[in-house]
C-alpha cells in the first residue's frame, strides 16, 4: 500500500486590473436611402390595389351574369 502524498501548490499571485482605454469610434457612414422601406410599402400598394380590382372583377361578372345582361 502506498501512503497518501502531500504536495504543496503556491498560491497564483493576484492580478492586477489594467485599465483598457476603447479605441475612438468611427463614426457610422449615414445612410443613402433615409426610408428603405419606402419601395416595399409602394409595391405592397400597388398589389393590394391589383388583388381587390381582380377580386372585384369576379364578383361583377358574377354579378352580371345573373342580369341577363351576358345572355347570348
Amino acid at each position: 500500500m502506498s501512503s497518501a502524498v502531500l504536495e504543496r501548490i503556491e498560491q497564483p499571485k493576484k492580478l492586477e486590473l489594467v485599465t483598457v482605454t476603447p479605441e475612438p469610434q468611427v463614426p457610422e457612414k449615414e445612410l443613402v436611402d433615409p426610408h428603405p422601406l419606402l419601395p416595399v410599402f409602394i409595391a405592397g400598394a400597388i398589389a393590394l390595389t391589383l388583388a381587390v380590382m381582380f377580386v372585384g372583377s369576379v364578383l361583377a361578372w358574377l354579378a352580371l351574369r345573373h342580369t341577363g345582361i351576358m345572355a347570348p
